[in-house]
């Protein structure tokens, strides 16, 4: 290719057409353009469902963990007699169950 050519080609380059069709997303969808609007909103709302959904998980797990230590304390406190309420050796019922229950945890994490 000659100098002239070569300079007859870059002339007829259009600079912003170029990049158009360099960020061009294959199949036309302009509006699907990295880094344009209409994709930082669906990845906003993408992160939005994702933190969510591991949310609402977290607090299931939470809850029904919460449930089975409520129903084991119960069953406790209920083994040893514990019924009334208003008797402050309930406390230290609710006191030993938890040391064991806590001591029972650290077992696990060191195996």
């Amino acid at each position: 290719m000659t100098d002239d050519a070569w300079s007859n080609f870059i002339a007829s380059i259009n600079p912003a057409a170029l990049e158009s069709e360099r960020m061009r997303v294959h199949g036309d969808l302009d509006h699907e353009r990295p880094g344009s609007r209409w994709d930082h909103e669906m990845r906003h709302a993408h992160d939005y469902c994702r933190r969510d959904f591991w949310e609402r998980m977290r607090d299931d797990v939470t809850s029904e963990q919460a449930a089975i230590q409520l129903a084991d304390a119960d069953r406790e406190i209920h083994a040893r007699g514990y019924d009334n309420p208003d008797e402050t050796e309930i406390e230290a019922a609710i006191r030993s169950y938890a040391i064991r229950q806590a001591a029972r945890a650290a077992e696990r994490k060191a195996a």
